[in-house]
């Protein structure tokens, strides 16, 4: 199989279903048979400019098809469960943008799906292919900065993010959005499992705008080999900041440590007449001579050549469902004003 092309379908064409279509419309070695999407007016446009000759509205037509082997699935959070089980039904390997699912329930039941379908689910945790992490985890792994102790990870978004380039913010919160991300950086780096959740929010600035969802989270977490995380989260950043993410942290360790500036390192500013300051990403998702390069890429890429090859993915069912457990403990915490216990 690795030297033939894996067809493919996409399901959710949206802000992050556009990087999937940049990703498979650029590999050589995967052909994009057909896309979906509830928003005609979207999926026209995309189909044009990616070149998709194959379009539908409706998520069963494309999993119907028997020249699809593997789908992805880019649609809200909150959507991710029934679309998922759908696609292992009709035997399709599947790709699933962050959290696996929105409840542990729900990942249980996309889990039971995949297993007695006999198909691949990869959740898309991209930042562990993130060049700034995985140096960090080969290092740990060498034993080069002793034993993890404490990590801080900000991953913060301006106001623009959920007010305007997610249609459905208010449907969701920072935690599925970005904590979810950094949760599990914190168990991939750590090599341990969440013991203890506490976290606290406020509700002030996009409750005020009509969106019925918290401004941030500043979350603890605790793992069993003792291991302590600090995660914070917020999505009402100024939309007059250059970029429209901040992410940076601080891995302390036994013998070392490491600040990381993973996108407020400021490698490139540009000041122009049509978008005022903007600073573009260097590392997530760029192009170079025509071709598209970057971690968000190299993640889908890596699901693309799994499936072509019959090998299985790094980041396993259990890493999803683990991921959802934890933002799920960020949230009943933040709720009670408990810590909780895993």
């Amino acid at each position: 199989m690795c030297d033939e092309k894996l067809h493919v379908g996409l399901i959710g064409t949206g802000v992050w279903g556009e990087t999937h279509l940049m990703a498979y419309t650029n590999d050589p070695l995967v052909d994009l048979v057909c896309i979906c999407d509830k928003n005609e007016e979207l999926l026209a446009q995309r189909a044009e400019q990616y070149g998709v000759a194959e379009t539908t509205t409706d998520y069963e037509e494309l999993l119907a098809r028997d020249d699809i082997q593997a789908v992805s699935v880019v649609t809200p959070d909150f959507l991710h469960k029934e679309i998922v089980i759908a696609a292992a039904k009709a035997g399709k390997h599947i790709l699933v943008e962050k959290p696996m699912a929105t409840t542990v329930a729900e990942c249980e039941e996309m889990i039971a799906a995949v297993e007695e379908a006999g198909v691949t689910l990869m959740v898309d945790f991209h930042n562990r292919f993130n060049p700034v992490f995985t140096q960090l985890s080969e290092k740990l792994d060498a034993g080069d900065m002793g034993d993890p102790l404490m990590l801080s990870l900000r991953l913060n978004d301006t106001l623009y993010v959920p007010t305007e380039m997610l249609s459905w913010g208010g449907q969701s919160t920072v935690a599925w959005f970005l904590a979810a991300h950094a949760a599990d950086l914190a168990r991939w780096l750590f090599e341990s499992e969440v013991k203890r959740v506490y976290s606290v929010s406020r509700s002030t600035v996009l409750k005020g705008m009509g969106y019925d969802t918290p401004d941030f989270f500043h979350t603890i977490m605790e793992y069993e080999n003792g291991c302590v995380a600090h995660i914070e989260n917020c999505w009402i950043m100024s939309d007059s900041m250059a970029a429209v993410c901040d992410f940076r942290g601080e891995l302390i360790c036994s013998e070392g440590s490491a600040i990381m500036n993973v996108i407020a390192n400021r490698a490139l500013e540009v000041y122009d007449n049509v978008e005022g300051a903007t600073m573009p990403n260097p590392v997530a998702l760029y192009e170079i001579h025509g071709e598209m390069r970057g971690f968000a890429i190299e993640s889908i890429r890596y699901f693309a050549k799994c499936i072509r090859e019959g090998t299985a993915p790094f980041i396993t069912l259990e890493d999803g469902l683990r991921n959802t457990e934890a933002v799920v403990a960020l949230h009943e915490s933040a709720e009670t004003g408990q810590p909780v216990e895993r």
